[in-house]
């Protein structure tokens, strides 16, 4: 083997890392978990050096290791993760604080509602193609400067996880694109660039964030100094990196208009692909990965973390079946599964760390309605599966209404391994689900990037003819009648409830 690729993945709970060769087989892979921090209500943060860049090396070490790949056989690397974070660097490139994380950090609540005032709504949906939440990283910049004036003052520069990660590798500070389209009010949609104008107006100066490139673009090479911490090759070429969700919806060749991907993760996102900037008032706007397109998506503040909330913390210890164990998901899916659909009237919000797209509510709080005497934890299992793809269907309805045309559709992550899951998605949404046979998700299209930039491949038409479908999840028209019901209810409990949730929501912090 002549030359192989590096992709790595910095997710909400763990990281990833994988090495391919050209023709896309994995040579070997590993995974490091980890938590968030919580230091106050609403704010969800990382450890930059630890999780970020430490996990990085020790994942790279392990990689190297058990393959017995050289250093020099690596002809790039690439990376993805959550998106969008917000790290503030000093003059020497050291992070002065904690990386704030995506939309579940919600401390900037004070700072959106400065900017639209400031700006104008319509004129910052205008530019940025996004209107501001709490995934608007633009207004997290703004909480830093009016919170942490100190530390403001000593940052030099600001980047996301990958661009941190980027950065230790190579010395280099740069943003994708598509990243840079979070940082809303500041980059401008349609001109894919910073706007000068809207920093201004946000009273930020534009030499805090970095050069936008695209996501193989190279970003520099390995530095001694990197290559001695991770047992890289001095001068790898380092791309520019992607956001996880798109990395995703690339690894399975999801770069023809209409391509769509549903991520079963710590949090279910739903992502498509266009050929154009489109726009949907309450969801995300970005470009794609790949040079000259661009994605629509939205997402939930939580969906794996609620199934492995509900088993950690009520499903008790895994169940012996004539002696033998079985683990507590497997026995929770394989009795929930003889549940009925809409499981005995139980209908549940998934909004455990509120709600993102397309509601944008941190004090939205998540809720079991229903419940009897007569349910069980199977029930209620169940129907936290059934919450989560109301909130897909949710999401999806929204990119209907904004004329978004829906094509294939891909699932993919951890939750995604589960037929019970998919297949309540698909009743649900009403969309057929192609799962991959090797859902190696967001590390291989980050891998994928950097071959792009290397030079190893030339376009996205292996991605595409190498994805293999281990199975389709067809919708069941019969169950979808059902839902249909069950959907109307999950619509009408959050406008009827909402503001008894802010008040929750209020008693809770004080």
């Amino acid at each position: 083997m002549d030359e192989c690729l590096l992709g790595f993945d910095i997710g909400t709970t763990n990281s990833k890392g994988l090495l391919i060769d050209p023709d896309l087989n994995v040579i070997e892979s590993a995974s490091i978990p980890h938590g968030v921090s919580t230091p106050e209500p609403g704010w969800v943060e990382h450890d930059p050096t630890e999780v970020w860049w430490g996990e990085f090396i020790d994942v790279t070490r392990k990689l190297l290791t058990e393959s017995e790949i050289t250093p020099e056989q690596i002809a790039g690397v690439g990376i993805s993760g959550l998106a969008p974070s917000v790290l503030p660097l000093d003059e020497s490139g050291a992070p002065l604080r904690p990386g704030m994380l995506y939309g579940v950090d919600t401390r900037a609540g004070e700072e959106i509602k400065l900017l639209n005032e400031w700006i104008g709504e319509d004129r910052i949906f205008e530019v940025c193609g996004n209107s501001l939440s709490f995934q608007s990283a633009g207004a997290k910049i703004l909480w830093l400067k009016r919170n942490e004036p100190e530390i403001f003052e000593r940052t030099e520069t600001i980047v996301d996880a990958v661009g941190y990660v980027v950065s230790q590798l190579a010395d280099e500070h740069v943003m994708d694109n598509a990243v840079a389209s979070f940082f809303s009010p500041l980059y401008n949609l349609r001109e894919l660039e910073w706007d000068t104008e809207m920093f201004e107006l946000a009273g930020l100066d534009p030499e805090l964030l970095p050069e936008t490139k695209w996501s193989a673009e190279i970003a520099g090479a390995v530095t001694p100094d990197a290559a001695e911490q991770t047992g890289l090759a001095v001068g790898t070429p380092v791309v520019t990196g992607a956001v996880d969700a798109i990395a995703s919806l690339l690894s399975v060749g999801g770069v023809d208009p209409g391509d769509t991907v549903f991520m079963y993760g710590t949090t279910g996102v739903v992502y498509s692909t266009f050929a154009e900037p489109r726009t949907v008032p309450g969801l995300w706007s970005t470009p794609h990965s790949v040079e000259g397109k661009y994605a629509v998506g939205g997402g939930m503040a939580t969906s794996g973390a609620i199934t492995e909330w509900f088993a950690d913390r009520f499903a008790g210890d895994a169940v012996l079946d004539d002696g033998v164990g079985k683990a507590k998901y497997d026995h929770l899916t394989e009795e929930a599964a003889k549940i009925d659909p809409g499981s005995e009237g139980l209908v549940v919000l998934p909004y455990f760390s509120g709600s993102r797209t397309p509601l944008n509510d941190d004090q939205a709080r998540g809720t079991i309605a229903g419940l009897t005497l007569s349910h069980t934890k199977y029930h209620v299992y169940r129907a936290i599966l059934e919450g989560v793809g109301y909130g897909f269907r949710h999401n999806l309805e929204m990119m209907e209404q904004g004329d978004v045309s829906i094509g294939r559709t891909f699932a993919i992550g951890g939750g995604a391994q589960s037929d019970l899951w998919r297949q309540i998605v698909s009743d649900i949404t009403g969309y057929e689900q192609e799962y991959v046979s090797n859902p190696l998700g967001a590390p291989l299209g980050s891998a994928y990037l950097a071959g792009i930039g290397s030079g190893v491949f030339d376009g996205y038409d292996m991605l595409k003819t190498s994805t293999t479908v281990a199975t389709t999840t067809t919708p069941n028209p019969e169950r979808t009648a059902t839902y249909d019901e069950y959907y109307d209810v999950y619509r009408d409990l959050y406008p009827a409830m909402k503001g008894e949730m802010h008040r929750l929501a209020s008693l809770s912090n004080k």
